[in-house]
């Protein structure tokens, strides 16, 4: 993939009391190692965080995809996520925007952790990244010079990680 991985340029926690930003807490010497978005232990309601990803001018070849690196000091657990997003161009409100719902079920070839419409931790997962992937293709595909406006939405059903989890949302081509 040229060009790599592309981080979101603003995440806001629309959810209240559920999501927000700090630091995992490992358990090793490289402890506070990793900033990201983070999401309340055994989430006790759908709770989204609003995204945007600045696309350059030029887009990479390949598959557009939305990837998500987690963490937890769980042994066990899952949690589900459904990215609602769309391309917005210069001129256009992203306030009005419509966003489309990719699904809860990541790429099968990401080689995601865990399978079906849930990303898994299992035991010696604790403290480990874990990462699933979406292929961007529920809207129309994302465009050069434009903003993808998502979001990142982690829901209740089947959600079972009773530990904080921090989650670092990218957008890139393979």
């Amino acid at each position: 993939m040229a060009g790599g991985w592309i981080p979101p340029i603003s995440a806001f926690p629309v959810t209240a009391g559920n999501l927000f930003a700090g630091f995992h807490v490992g358990a090793g010497a490289n402890s506070k190692h990793d900033e990201g978005l983070q999401v309340v232990a055994s989430l006790p309601a759908d709770s989204i965080w609003r995204l945007r990803f600045d696309m350059p001018p030029v887009l990479p070849s390949g598959t557009p995809k939305l990837r998500l690196v987690a963490l937890s000091n769980a042994t066990s657990g899952t949690a589900r996520v459904n990215p609602k997003w769309v391309s917005v161009a210069m001129g256009v409100s992203p306030s009005g925007a419509t966003l489309v719902a990719e699904g809860v079920t990541p790429d099968s070839t990401a080689g995601q952790a865990g399978s079906g419409d849930t990303i898994t931790w299992g035991a010696g997962d604790n403290d480990q990244y874990v990462e699933a992937k979406w292929i961007l293709n529920a809207a129309t595909a994302p465009a050069a010079n434009e903003t993808i406006v998502m979001d990142l939405t982690f829901e209740t059903a089947s959600w079972t990680l009773a530990q904080v989890s921090t989650w670092k949302p990218m957008v890139g081509w393979e």
